[in-house]
């Protein structure tokens, strides 16, 4: 069965992570693209062809005949008026992070996918990415003994300009660029938080109004911790570091070098590793150089799941947990109180 897909949002990121890797699949025909700008809709068809039908407005690529699926790629603020809309029309929904600005956004989406029973998917790609999937599996096979703490530290350059230096349209720094390494702790740990302390600010980039460092400390029910540590304005020397350890081990990953080195305790075993995509060509750089992965495998799954009517692994009600953390940092943040996750729930 082919999936035709309608890309709201083709800027650059809806052309270089969407278009180009869904142009790869099998069973899958792009046939409506929207963009404000002009030069974007052009870039559109000279990607994918003139048979794909260009929109200056979102609203109009929802309204083309014979629409199976859309992919939300628009601004954050948008998010949650181009689901809501699509579920009206029956459509299957892949939403690029984040689901919402709010948990009433969350909620509202969640309730229009399952009330029109269409497929509600959230684009938390790091889940499809096969260094994590193996971190993942040697956790789940018991390799570190009970997973007590992971970490995210990131050094790297700003954001690619634009909207994404707009508190406003991006929902805050932390959910915009950050609820790519909660969800991973969220799923690595298969634990609900509960609490989230955080510090931060705009030390040195003046053109955003987004913080550009932040420490956050999140709280999981039975005592697992998870620590972020982002800083924007560090363009070279640091890969992004993510780890977890156990009871009985660890699991160091680099991103950019798509390496993990693995440590259990007793008796001592150690090893290393490099967890290369199978498509590494469907990766792309993003603003600061470096190489995002897990797009293709993202979109695979996205289509297989509309064709099977299959639940997502990166599902709506991951993606609202995500967003209350998000939330709940920025809030910590501002006020230097510890948040709890049930005061925003509530």
């Amino acid at each position: 069965m082919t999936v035709k897909i309608g890309l709201l949002g083709a800027g650059w990121f809806g052309r270089e992570a969407h278009l180009r890797n869904l142009l790869k699949l099998a069973d899958v025909e792009v046939v409506a693209a929207s963009s404000r700008s002009e030069a974007s809709r052009g870039a559109v068809q000279q990607i994918g062809g003139d048979q794909i039908a260009v929109y200056a407005d979102w609203r109009q690529a929802l309204n083309h005949d014979g629409l199976d699926a859309v992919i939300v790629a628009l601004t954050n603020n948008e998010h949650h008026p181009a689901c809501l809309d699509a579920f009206a029309r029956g459509l299957h929904v892949l939403c690029e992070k984040p689901l919402g600005l709010t948990i009433a956004e969350c909620d509202e989406v969640i309730a229009a996918a399952n009330a029109a029973g269409r497929v509600l998917q959230v684009g938390h790609e790091m889940r499809h990415q096969r260094l994590y999937e193996r971190m993942k599996s040697l956790v789940n096979d018991g390799r570190v003994g009970r997973p007590r703490i992971m970490w995210c530290r990131e050094y790297r350059g700003p954001m690619r300009p634009g909207w994404r230096s707009s508190e406003e349209l991006t929902g805050g720094m932390l959910l915009e660029k950050n609820c790519h390494h909660f969800d991973l702790f969220h799923w690595i740990l298969e634990a609900r938080p509960v609490k989230v302390a955080a510090f931060g600010g705009r030390e040195t980039l003046d053109q955003t109004e987004l913080l550009d460092n932040a420490q956050v400390l999140v709280e999981y029910e039975g005592g697992q911790r998870s620590v972020l540590e982002i800083c924007l304005f560090a363009p070279t020397g640091g890969d992004c570091e993510i780890g977890v350890v156990g009871t009985n081990g660890r699991i160091d990953t680099k991103n950019q070098a798509i390496h993990l080195e693995y440590h259990q305790f007793a008796p001592a075993e150690h090893f290393q590793e490099t967890v290369p995509d199978p498509d590494d060509e469907a990766g792309f750089q993003d603003a600061s150089g470096r190489v995002d992965r897990g797009i293709k495998a993202e979109l695979a799954h996205f289509v297989e799941c509309c064709q099977t009517g299959e639940r997502p692994l990166n599902d709506g009600e991951s993606a609202r947990w995500n967003v209350a953390v998000c939330l709940a940092a920025q809030q910590a943040v501002a006020t230097g109180q510890v948040v709890k996750i049930s005061d925003l729930l509530s």
